[in-house]
């Protein structure tokens, strides 16, 4: 901005204001860069937080562990709670190291009702599951022999039938795979998974 005697006010400096001074909107004119180096800005990936809770509304939810081998006899669990509501779609058990219990290393897998009600006792040490093979309730082309009695292909039965039903968890329970291990041996790993979700309700319309 300039007055009629050719001054320029620059508001960036400390000033005094005297005189008759005309004020017009400015121009703003792109600039020009020719030469020099820009410097880019650096932008922060911003942070984004899964949702909290067992039942996060219309999500899927999965939940997995490692069972692990140590030393000495004993039971090896991981219990993963499935939310009353939930819709179960799916459980996996893929070995990651046969285990090397001298005696023996056997899995089950079922919920709070029925122990082994999805797969029953498999050998972790050979032949039942061995690397690269999985366990996956997806599929009965992926249960490998070890279905228990909530898994029937000729009847299409996924699951329990009183309080929860098929894959409809309707008053919820634990999904727990339990490895019993007898004798020395320390390599074997197994991981699992439990994949569910709480839907968002929908009332019925009744016309």
């Amino acid at each position: 901005m300039a007055n009629s005697g050719g001054g320029v006010f620059l508001p960036n400096e400390a000033s005094s204001v005297t005189g008759t001074w005309t004020f017009t909107s400015p121009v703003l004119t792109t600039p020009t860069i020719t030469g020099g180096t820009l410097t880019t800005s650096t932008v922060t990936t911003p942070t984004i937080t899964a949702p909290s809770g067992s039942a996060s509304t219309g999500l899927l939810i999965t939940k997995s562990g490692v069972l692990t081998e140590l030393t000495g006899d004993g039971t090896y669990a991981i219990t993963i709670a499935v939310p009353a509501g939930a819709f179960l779609h799916r459980i996996m058990v893929a070995p990651q190291v046969l285990w090397t219990a001298a005696t023996s290393a056997a899995l089950v897998v079922g919920d709070t009702a029925d122990a082994d009600g999805y797969f029953v006792s498999t050998d972790l040490k050979a032949t039942d599951l061995v690397l690269g093979e999985v366990l996956d309730t997806m599929s009965s082309s992926s249960w490998g022999g070890k279905e228990g009695v909530y898994l029937v292909a000729a009847t299409g039965r996924r699951g329990p039938t009183s309080s929860n039903f098929g894959t409809y968890y309707a008053a919820g329970s634990n999904i727990v795979f339990s490895v019993a291990k007898v004798g020395a041996g320390t390599a074997g790993r197994t991981a699992v998974s439990v994949t569910y979700s709480v839907g968002e309700t929908v009332a019925q319309v009744v016309t």
